[in-house]
Formats: structure tokens, sequence, C-alpha cells
């Protein structure tokens, strides 16, 4: 099966992939170990103008590996983890190294944020757990981030 016949069927089972679980994060004890899931980081009740521009000048002090800024939304971030969901959302909340490309919230970031949880089996495949973070990323223009997998 060439590449393009692969994208459709994966296409395919990710339009009826569903979340097991959708739930706001409140702890880390919440998180199941072995699942896999797509997170979103919302701005709740701030400037959104504000908001990006304090990101942005954090990004260009150049302490720390920040995601790519795209435009102004409530939407912060789109992202996905399929082997450390716990390590990933500590790298987001600037509890991680300095190096690993997230938000580091604590770093810059004074107001109020939800994160927004959808837990899938782990069973999903990488590729279709990809689509899946691309379709709301790109639903949601989130204000930064950006689409895809680092592998490509």
């Amino acid at each position: 099966m060439g590449y393009l016949d692969q994208l459709i069927q994966d296409c395919l089972q990710a339009q009826q992939t569903k979340a097991e679980r959708i739930f706001e994060f409140s702890s880390f004890d919440d998180l199941a170990q072995h699942a896999h899931y797509i997170y979103v980081i919302e701005l709740v009740g701030g400037d959104i103008q504000q908001t990006y521009q304090d990101y942005a000048a954090f990004k260009a002090l150049k302490t720390h590996a920040c995601a790519k800024l795209n435009q102004p939304n409530h939407i912060l971030y789109v992202g996905s983890s399929r082997t450390g969901i716990k390590s990933r959302l500590k790298q987001h909340l600037g509890l991680g190294p300095k190096q690993t490309y997230a938000l580091h919230l604590s770093q810059w970031f004074q107001g109020e944020y939800l994160i927004t949880l959808q837990q899938y089996p782990s069973t999903t495949s990488a590729s279709i757990l990809q689509l899946l973070e691309d379709d709301l990323s790109h639903s949601f223009a989130s204000a930064f981030g950006k689409l895809g997998t680092n592998n490509r």
C-alpha cells in the first residue's frame, strides 16, 4: 500500500476514533499511565493579545525552547502524548527542562488556564492520534505550537 493509500485509511479510521474519556486536568493522579492523550491548554478570562505578546517576549529571551508563535487566540496550545502525559504537562507548566519545546507557563504567565484532556486507548496508533491532534489544532487555530509530529 502506498503512502497516500495509507493516509486515506488512517483518515477514515481517525474519523471513527472517539475518546474514552474527556475531562479537565486537576491532578496528576487523574492520569492513566498507559493511555494516550490529546490535551488543549486554554486561556481563561485573560487578555488574548497581552498573553500572546507576553509569550513572544519570553520566547525572544531564548532562555527556554518555546513553541512556535501562530496568532493570538484563547486556545493556547493543542498537543498529544503517547509516552508520558505527566511529564509533558509538567513541561508546559514550567516544571521541565528548558531545552524541551513547551509553553513553560510558570516562567512567564500570571493568568488562569484550563487544560482539557481527551483520553484514548493505548492501542490507538501514533498516526491516528497525530491526525486527531492536527484536526483539533487546525479547528482551534491555537496561538502557539505547530501541526504535525516532531518525527517528520
